[in-house]
């Protein structure tokens, strides 16, 4: 059942959910009733009071497709803002669930799951109401997450009472302890701390106190997602607000067709199974002054100052003729082309003589990007400065808006094929070729994106070797053409916008498609003309980046993880080019944190059963190994043995593993947790087909061990492991070493079904 959403019955519905603090051993839970149309920042508030929380540190939610809701200007990344998401939106349905992380060094994982979505009984739908839980929580802010507060409780258990040192000063005595963990301990003892003693009716005591908002926007239905607004089957609506085609068998919109969900640019991403490399990228100040030099944009932003309180237009929305002449002349509109309008004397002649603001050459272009880009806005007959104009002197502004405005055009034109409406009807197998067609120009975008600093993408071959699977003939040819048009316009607005460069290319003849059309193969045109070689300037990389981070795709610049937690760390590190950038950003994350708080994110960074859990539990021994290497104290390793002995999914095999790595196993430990990380790194590759598997299996030196050996090593154990996957792993490994090793094959199928019958 899903929240009703109508503004008459908005109060009516509750949400009913679990939240569970993810690694806690007993669980510690609460479930809470909250009206469903709050605010995501209101529900934070709610779940602060639920846990003992006391505001100290940054939170974020996150949801299963990877959005990210905060506070506006808390965190350094793109994020929704929480104050303008509604639960209901976010989580419309039973089952649906999202994280909430709340203090980065720390990292309290507490996984919220929705258990029902109501009409509200007597009592509920006015305040937060608890209707149930397990375990108390004492204080716990700034004690190393999950395994610091596991150790705490552990020593309370035991009966352990820590010795304070007597402290005088000022004919005043007090008690101080070693460190915060004692503090908190000999607080516990205090106050007679029960853990197992939880009291649902005094926390709705406590929450009636919490004042609950309502969700103030629609900020996160603009980039899609639960409660967005509709479009046509087949459309996306991407970042820039525009509906294009989506890209892949999606045919045109009839008059049966109902509208659908609305399917974002991450969806479109996500479809064609982008993985970015980290890239380098300039610092902020670099990169606002290459914003400064951009001549167009910047003649937009200044004609945006211009305006200020209103600029007075005619009928037509123009500005009268005097006013287009001083903004040509006081906002330096004629930068734009310094050497056809730079002479002033020349140029003044020239505009005495035009009459309308329209024919006014140096003010058309900034004209019309300042209105695209929100620095104008027209109320009425008169001009005035946008919401979205940014400060000239502020770099992070200005370069915000660049990336903006970049994003939008560059989605805009790479991803929009010319309309095919008006083409002759015997050329429908041309318009379900150009639907098949993959988004060639904005993948070439991406594969620009991934090249080394200075190299060059040759564009024919780029798209020539994507239209493979299109059959040979004059559609194909036409689609050829086509491609190359679409090309030759986002490469040329991005070079206006300073964030590509182009060679050896040739503008399309403006009747190339006409000529395939109406001429035949052997007709007027017998070639598609040059489209040369591209690349994205570092400031073009950066708005691409940008608009990439937006659509939730991960894009990792080396250098800048310093301040990230152990998730987004592991995540990353597969896209480093290079082992030295792998070792220098790993470096500059241990900078920022002690050894041990390192060791407790990364071994909780570790947890889940799918592929993307496994991808970063992979990464794990590089950045534990590095931090074992700096921990002088030895409370990395005892941060390994206590996770190896939690069982907690994931994070307890990433810490087993690691400690029989350096030939240290912790005592009682989980034995096979070395073979649960060897089914984690086939996992990954499982749906990439055999052939995929097989390479990888058998790269690597030919005199050193292979991954296929330390597979057949220990093939029979692998089901051992109790991996939730291995069955399908096991399966999946047998078919695709079998040409290779039919007897390795065999030992496989036996384990998978081993592991199938332990289920």
């Amino acid at each position: 059942m899903t929240a009703q959403r109508s503004s008459r019955e908005r109060t009516a519905f509750v949400h009913q959910f679990k939240v569970a603090l993810v690694g806690m051993k007993p669980p510690v839970w609460r479930r809470l009733v909250v009206p469903s149309d709050i605010a995501l920042g209101s529900l934070h508030d709610v779940i602060q009071v639920a846990f003992g929380w006391e505001g100290m540190h940054l939170h974020a939610f996150e949801d299963r497709s990877g959005g990210r809701y905060a506070p506006r200007d808390d965190l350094d990344v793109p994020v929704f803002d929480e104050e303008e998401a509604g639960l209901a939106d976010v989580l419309p349905g039973t089952g649906d669930r999202m994280d909430y992380t709340y203090d980065f060094g720390d990292d309290w994982l507490h996984r919220i799951t929705v258990e029902a979505v109501r009409p509200a009984r007597e009592g509920e739908g006015e305040h937060a109401v608890c209707a149930g839980g397990r375990r108390a929580m004492p204080p716990a802010e700034d004690l190393g997450g999950v395994w610091g507060l596991a150790g705490l409780l552990e020593r309370y258990a035991d009966g352990e009472r820590p010795s304070p040192t007597l402290v005088r000063h000022g004919g005043e005595e007090w008690a101080e302890y070693d460190g915060l963990h004692d503090e908190v301990l000999a607080g516990l003892y205090e106050a007679g701390f029960d853990p197992v003693a939880f009291d649902p009716a005094e926390l709705t005591g406590e929450l009636a106190q919490v004042p609950l908002r309502r969700a103030v926007g629609t900020k996160r239905k603009r980039h899609g997602g639960p409660g967005g607004r509709q479009v046509p089957p087949g459309r996306y609506r991407c970042e820039c607000g525009g509906l294009h085609p989506l890209p892949g068998g999606a045919g045109p919109l009839t008059e049966d067709d109902e509208p659908d969900d609305e399917v974002s640019l991450s969806d479109v991403l996500g479809a064609v199974g982008l993985q970015l490399p980290a890239v380098r990228l300039p610092g902020e100040a670099e990169l606002a002054r290459a914003v400064r030099e951009v001549p167009a944009f910047m003649a937009a932003v200044r004609l945006g100052h211009w305006c200020g309180g209103g600029r007075e237009l005619t009928p037509k929305g123009v500005l009268r003729p005097k006013l287009a002449r001083q903004a040509v002349e006081e906002a330096e509109l004629w930068r734009v082309d310094p050497d056809g309008w730079g002479d002033a004397k020349e140029r003044a002649a020239w505009l005495a003589k035009v009459r309308s603001a329209a024919d006014m050459e140096p003010l058309a272009l900034p004209w019309d990007w300042a209105l695209d880009c929100g620095f104008v806005e027209v109320e009425g007959n008169r001009a005035y400065a946008g919401d979205e104009l940014p400060d000239q002197d502020d770099d992070a502004a200005l370069l915000s808006a660049w990336q903006e405005a970049v994003a939008g055009a560059a989605v805009e034109l790479s991803l929009s094929f010319p309309a095919l409406d008006e083409l002759p009807g015997g050329l429908q197998p041309l318009r379900e070729l150009v639907e098949e067609a993959p988004p060639l120009v904005f993948l070439m975008l991406i594969a620009a994106y991934g090249l080394p600093d200075g190299e060059w993408l040759a564009v024919d071959g780029f798209l020539t070797d994507g239209m493979e699977g299109l059959p040979e003939g004059p559609a194909r040819r036409l689609v050829s053409a086509l491609l190359i048009g679409q090309y030759h316009d986002t490469a040329g607005t991005l070079e206006l916008f300073g964030a590509a460069e182009r060679e050896g290319h040739e503008p399309p003849p403006t009747d190339a498609v006409l000529a395939l059309l109406f001429d035949g193969p052997d007709g007027g045109m017998r070639g598609t003309p040059s489209a040369g070689r591209f690349r994205l300037t570092p400031l073009g990389r950066s708005g691409l980046r940008a608009l990439l981070v937006a659509a939730g795709v991960p894009a990792p610049v080396i250098g800048s993880l310093a301040q990230e937690d152990a998730r987004a760390l592991l995540a990353a590190l597969p896209a480093y080019p290079s082992e030295t950038d792998v070792a220098a950003e790993v470096a500059g994350w241990l900078a920022a944190r002690p050894a041990a708080d390192a060791a407790v994110q990364v071994v909780d960074a570790c947890d889940g059963t799918e592929p993307a859990d496994a991808l970063r539990r992979l990464q794990a021994p590089r950045v534990l190994a590095a931090i074992l290497e700096a921990d002088r104290t030895g409370r990395a390793k005892a941060v390994l043995r206590k996770a190896a002995l939690s069982k907690v999914t994931g994070c307890a095999h990433a810490a087993a593993s690691m400690l029989r790595r350096i030939g240290e196993p912790a005592e009682g430990e989980d034995a096979w947790g070395l073979e649960w990380m060897l089914v984690d790194g086939v996992l990954p590759f499982v749906a990439a087909g055999e052939q995929l598997l097989r390479e990888q299996l058998l790269a690597g030196p030919e005199d050193g061990r292979r991954p296929l050996d330390q597979l057949a090593e220990r093939a029979d154990d692998l089901w051992r492991a109790g991996h939730p996957h291995a069955g399908e792993v096991l399966g999946v490994l047998a078919d695709a070493v079998k040409p290779v090793d039919k007897a390795l094959a065999k030992r496989l199928r036996k384990a998978a079904f081993k592991a199938g019958s332990t289920k």
